[in-house]
């Protein structure tokens, strides 16, 4: 059928009585020039245009299918080696985890749009990428898996940007790579760090950098720099978002180029507004080190072990008393009285009390006969 109406658009039909079949077909079969009318004259006009052959109206089908057979296998590709990569990351030791760790870029602040053709084009001057991968990705619906939706392009109508990691053949590249930060890709400033940072470079952000609370769930990195610009040039605006949903948690960090930015920052806290709510400006507290969150860890266990042993002793539960109860008894009983025996094993005529009535025994005892 689209053939015959390719040929009938160039040909004026007047009527079609008296045309036989074979005189069609030999019209359609015509490859070269256009056939003249036939003896009965029924056509008005030959054809002003050449016709076309089979193999060129199926040839775009044949083209479409092959670049969506070309992306799909790259797509699997793509696929198989984040697989692959995430299996023998995870089998590494942890030695090894860092060597790969220290060769790493994140980006943060990405907009949703961005390829990786669009990444590699941004840093492969810097040196030889060995893989690149998108993280944080709020996807439409949850139940079908992130790796579907993003086949699909289901992506979720709160997201606007999304995070990335680049593992480049040496350390080097990471080094130089970092200058990028603050670099526009569409209309989102860009956050490149590394990903292992020496103690130098954690103390110096920590001295640079604020915590930005009491924001709207739905702030930008944009609007805070903004909001904020007036205080010094800003290195970069990092906000904690959810995973799954990529929707803004409320609170996030800004660091400054100088460390001038924080004091001002600190004087302009009361004035300084985000989609109509006034932000809480605090300094960076110090991080606490994974040694400190281990000798923290080690001393609770160590006060556990040690409660823990003292009830199947059968001491008593509550705070720890100065004395023992062996002090009480060192002392000597007054004149014409005998020493009381606290209950234990040697005593069968006396049952066995609770610690705070034998107190109150003594207390009384010791207020009747006082030691002179």
């Amino acid at each position: 059928t689209t053939i015959y109406q390719h040929y009938f658009k160039q040909i004026n039909l007047s009527t079609m009585e008296g045309y036989s079949i074979g005189d069609i077909s030999s019209l359609l079969n015509s490859t070269t020039t256009p056939v003249a009318a036939p003896s009965n004259d029924l056509f008005s006009a030959t054809p002003t245009t050449t016709p076309v052959s089979l193999e060129e109206i199926y040839a775009k089908p044949a083209a479409k299918r092959a670049k969506k057979d070309k992306k799909k296998k790259e797509d699997e590709k793509e696929e198989k080696e984040d697989g692959k990569e995430g299996v023998v990351y995870q089998q590494l030791s942890p030695e090894e985890k860092l060597a790969i760790d220290k060769r790493t870029l994140f980006i943060g602040n990405l907009p949703i749009g961005s390829s990786k053709k669009q990444l590699h084009r941004v840093f492969r001057e810097f040196g030889k990428i060995e893989s690149m991968r998108f993280r944080s990705v709020a996807v439409s619906d949850l139940k079908l898996g992130k790796k579907v939706c993003m086949k699909a392009n289901k992506v979720n109508e709160n997201a606007t940007n999304k995070n990335a990691y680049i593992v480049f053949a040496s350390e080097e590249c990471v080094a130089g790579a970092v200058a990028k930060n603050g670099t526009k890709i569409g209309d989102n400033c860009i956050r490149v760090d590394k990903v292992v940072k020496s103690k130098k470079e954690q103390s110096d952000d920590q001295q640079k950098s604020i915590f930005v609370g009491n924001m709207p769930f739905g702030a930008t990195e944009e609007e805070v720099r903004e909001a904020l610009a007036q205080c010094g040039e800003i290195e970069y605006v990092r906000l904690t978002r959810d995973k799954e949903t990529n929707i803004g948690k409320g609170f996030g960090y800004v660091k400054f180029v100088d460390s001038a930015g924080v004091l001002l920052a600190m004087k302009i806290k009361d004035s300084v507004k985000v989609g109509g709510r006034q932000l809480r400006i605090q300094r960076c507290k110090s991080k606490v080190t994974l040694e400190n969150k281990k000798k923290i860890s080690d001393e609770k266990k160590k006060k556990k072990e040690e409660e823990e042993e003292g009830r199947k002793k059968g001491g008593f539960r509550g705070r720890k008393s100065k004395g023992t109860d062996k002090d009480l008894f060192k002392t000597k009983p007054p004149a014409g009285k005998k020493a009381f025996k606290p209950p234990g094993k040697g005593s069968n005529k006396q049952k066995p009390i609770s610690k705070r009535k034998f107190d109150k025994k003594v207390n009384k005892a010791s207020k009747k006969n006082p030691a002179k």
